[in-house]
């Protein structure tokens, strides 16, 4: 049986620290339901999450199949890459060339034809090669580079026990600049406050559940609309608001933003996102869509960057005994 709300309160008003008790709320996603006190202190939100023993977090790509949703979702993204980035850009480059040579030999100007026509098949070889490399040739290209980033991606498959903590319902960006991960990690977790673990984090972002991404196994048009700008978005679909802007099962907000890099208690990487490179590359789908998943991790080289005050955040947390 779940613990009441007036037992939790009296675990958190225990702390001395004056936590203004707001309210009840109800948060819900893919079915469950679940009642906690929605908090604040000193201006910031926090809620209370109950904890769970024995659970599974990270991911193997062999022993975690993708769902049905979601391979449908990522077949619908390859078919617009295929169909676009690689057909037609490919067919236009050529038609531009053929266009040249052409025009070369009508003015009997063999030399500059011949040039074109060798110019024409170094950029075709290269056009497809580095399509080849990003997965863009066939379906089966693309799902393996898949698999393959995720298996270096995301954290291993484990199991273990989180305890209750009163958690921060958003990140807050750092105050200032700063050089070293294991510095801001140290600071963080002075005073009343600490970072969330690993494992943790991941919990706090899917809340237990056992899909890839805290959603749900899931990648409709108006998720894909929302992260690549590229899907078709239905007028008719009651969900026509941003998944990535609602609060997950726990009432947080997580994992929405692959711009954010979330620091946790961990001095080697972050979570949370890979500061927007994939997405502003242009990347596709397979670099950019593991960003929102609980299990990605970001590493961090400490001797080649700083951490930017406008890319880190991190999240304020309160374990309960």
């Amino acid at each position: 049986m779940s613990e009441s709300l007036d037992a939790i309160r009296l675990r958190i008003e225990a702390l001395g620290m004056d936590f203004e008790f707001i309210k009840t709320i109800k948060t819900s996603m893919n079915g469950i339901e679940r009642e906690t006190w929605l908090l604040e202190y000193e201006g910031a939100q926090f809620v209370f999450v109950a904890g769970q023993k024995n659970v599974t977090l990270g991911w193997d790509i062999d022993q975690c199949p993708l769902g049905e949703g979601l391979l449908k979702g990522l077949r619908e993204e390859f078919d617009l890459i295929y169909s676009y980035y690689y057909q037609v850009e490919r067919m236009e480059l050529q038609e531009d060339y053929q266009g040249q040579i052409k025009e070369a030999n009508a003015k009997g100007d063999t030399t500059t034809a011949k040039k074109l026509e060798s110019e024409l098949e170094e950029k075709l070889k290269n056009f497809d090669e580095d399509m080849n490399e990003n997965g863009y040739t066939s379906w089966e290209n693309f799902i393996g580079k898949w698999n393959e980033y995720l298996s270096k991606c995301l954290s291993p498959l484990r199991t273990v026990d989180i305890s209750d903590m009163i958690v921060e319902v958003d990140s807050r960006y750092l105050n200032k600049d700063a050089q070293s991960l294991s510095q801001v990690v140290s600071l963080l977790k002075e005073g009343s406050f600490t970072l969330a673990t690993e494992d943790e984090w991941e919990y706090l972002c899917n809340g237990g559940a056992r899909t890839l991404f805290r959603w749900g196994d899931l990648l409709n048009e108006n998720i894909r609309q929302d992260i690549f700008g590229n899907g078709k978005v239905s007028q008719d679909d009651e969900n026509i608001s941003s998944v990535l802007e609602w609060p997950n099962m726990l009432g947080l907000f997580i994992a929405y933003d692959s711009y954010k890099y979330e620091i946790i208690d961990h001095t080697q990487y972050v979570k949370g996102g890979d500061g927007g490179s994939s997405l502003c590359g242009g990347d596709g789908p397979i670099y950019v869509l593991p960003c929102y998943t609980a299990f990605y991790r970001q590493e961090i080289y400490e001797r080649e960057y700083g951490l930017s005050k406008k890319y880190y955040c991190y999240r304020r947390i309160i374990r309960l005994s």
